[in-house]
């Protein structure tokens, strides 16, 4: 990896960010890298968060997904996405102890162990899968196997999609949770489902943000 283009990357990302909102200075990283604990590693293995203030609202996002891999010559963007969620709602605590961290940092974890979510979002606009209730702690989304369904890449007019760095095209991938009923509708409808509650994601102004109590989008029982 040259030196130059995890520089430039890094400018990059934070002018990016930059413009979503105000950055916090800290990032939140670990103490220990995961990557030396049995988790996927990230392209430089460094991995972090950094949270933005838009407005009233509060973003985290994943800061290093699209670093240049360590141990490739050819300019690269890593795996090529970032990931984020935003809430509207007040954050008691910590940030880093909240579910908005918690699943910004479950997802990001996935695309790494993947590392090809960015291909799928570009291809497929959004995409779906499940986490455990337990890794995210948003418990009152989860359904009677103890998961939680995700959407990612809900699309949002004041935020774009694609950015160009200096390594090639970086996804910036939101993610919103799925209630039960949306779980079980996305599964058995499958690319037309995740093209219709994206549609109504957008239609109905809830788009990616993560709000407490959503009622679900989709108006039929779920089947046990």
């Amino acid at each position: 990896m040259s030196q130059n283009l995890f520089d430039e990357t890094c400018k990059a990302r934070d002018e990016l960010y930059s413009s979503i909102g105000n950055v916090e200075p800290d990032v939140i990283a670990h103490l220990i890298n995961p990557a030396f604990m049995g988790g996927p590693a990230w392209p430089a293995l460094r991995q972090a968060f950094s949270i933005v203030h838009r407005g009233g609202n509060t973003i985290v996002i994943s800061n290093g997904l699209s670093d240049p891999f360590d141990d490739v010559e050819e300019i690269n963007s890593g795996f090529g996405i970032e990931i984020y969620a935003e809430t509207k709602e007040r954050i008691e605590g910590p940030i880093s102890q909240s579910p908005l961290f918690k699943l910004v940092y479950a997802t990001a974890q996935q695309a790494a162990h993947s590392g090809q979510m960015a291909d799928f979002v570009r291809k497929y606009e959004v995409i779906t899968m499940e986490l455990y209730a337990d890794d995210c702690g948003l418990y009152e989304f989860q359904n009677e196997k103890g998961m939680v369904g995700i959407i990612i890449g809900v699309e949002h007019p004041d935020i774009p999609k694609k950015f160009d760095f200096p390594g090639g095209e970086v996804i910036l991938a939101s993610v919103q949770v799925l209630t039960p009923e949306e779980l079980n509708y996305v599964a058995e409808a499958r690319a037309e489902g995740r093209k219709y509650l994206h549609e109504k994601l957008k239609a109905s102004g809830i788009y990616h943000f993560l709000s407490p109590g959503r009622k679900s989008l989709i108006e039929r029982p779920v089947e046990t």
